[in-house]
């Protein structure tokens, strides 16, 4: 009988998804819930289970997916880093890769969320982001029929803020997140939404902004919120990577920031027709290769590789 995985995620923090919690929602626990949820649909996986940093892990597994670096091996099973965290290099030594480079010896083997970033450490899986579309789908609610919403928290920088945000304030920008946001943007947090209203904000939305840290534009990630806006047939402004121009031209529109992201909006707000076209392909192109399930059998077809 073939074996039938069983395999342990680790994360640095649970329940992270609660917004009645203090503190930044984890995009780690968002994946590794979904990952979970299609790995366990799977006949070749027995079973999956999630664990926090200093949980007991019981009985027998094959696999430990560490969504962090630093935390506690398991003896008894193969242990593999998903590499999805950037590491900022004013806070870490040689950024994302300085972190990898002190803490390859540790594990087995090694998932990274693109190709520059997987070229910057060494051999292993590409798994980019993606999105649940039986979660994220498109539900226009009354509650976030905004002009211009961004949802996340304020971890970019001012750089990056003031490139990509502030110019989207005389527009109406609303702000959906951690409300320990700096000035002027502070004005503008409405606070965290539940995860089951982030559909609601993207599809009422008539623009939803998207700005990328700079650790992903180093490495081009395209991060989380991309795919989620998309499988929920939002219409999505973004700063550019070489990845997201070449899977979504004809849904996302890319800008530089500054005067540039003004005048989009100026553009993109009055024409609600391309919005709609844009939306749409965005979905299309989403469900034709950027869903978990088609992640998860790039997971499983590398963690039988390591074992």
């Amino acid at each position: 009988m073939a074996r039938r995985l069983r395999i342990v995620l680790r994360l640095a923090a649970i329940g992270t998804l609660d917004v009645r919690r203090s503190g930044n929602v984890q995009g780690d626990e968002a994946v590794a819930r979904a990952w979970q949820k299609y790995l366990c649909r799977r006949d070749d996986v027995e079973w999956v289970r999630l664990v926090g940093p200093d949980d007991r892990i019981e009985g027998e597994c094959h696999v430990v997916v560490h969504f962090n670096p630093f935390l506690p091996l398991h003896d008894g099973a193969a242990n593999v880093l998903y590499l999805q965290n950037a590491y900022p290099p004013e806070l870490y030594p040689g950024g994302t890769a300085g972190v990898f480079e002190r803490t390859q010896g540790r594990f087995r083997g090694f998932i990274f969320t693109s190709t520059p970033l997987k070229a910057a450490c060494c051999d292993g899986a590409v798994i980019p982001f993606a999105a649940d579309p039986e979660e994220l789908y498109s539900i226009p609610d009354d509650r976030y029929r905004h002009p211009v919403t961004f949802v996340g928290n304020d971890i970019r920088g001012p750089e990056v803020n003031l490139r990509y945000l502030i110019p989207a304030l005389p527009f109406g920008l609303v702000i959906y997140g951690n409300p320990a946001w700096a000035p002027p943007l502070a004005a503008c947090c409405r606070g965290k939404v539940p995860q089951s209203d982030l559909p609601r904000v993207f599809s009422s939305s008539r623009v939803n902004l998207n700005a990328h840290i700079p650790e992903h534009v180093r490495y081009d990630t395209v991060n989380l919120r991309v795919f989620e806006v998309l499988a929920s047939g939002g219409f999505l402004v973004s700063d550019e990577t070489p990845t997201l121009r070449d899977e979504f031209a004809e849904a996302v529109v890319c800008t530089s920031g500054h005067e540039d992201l003004w005048a989009r909006l100026v553009c993109w707000l009055a024409d609600g027709e391309r919005r709609s076209r844009f939306a749409a392909e965005g979905r299309r192109l989403l469900l034709a290769r950027h869903t978990y399930a088609h992640r998860v059998g790039t997971l499983v077809e590398y963690l039988d590789q390591v074992l």
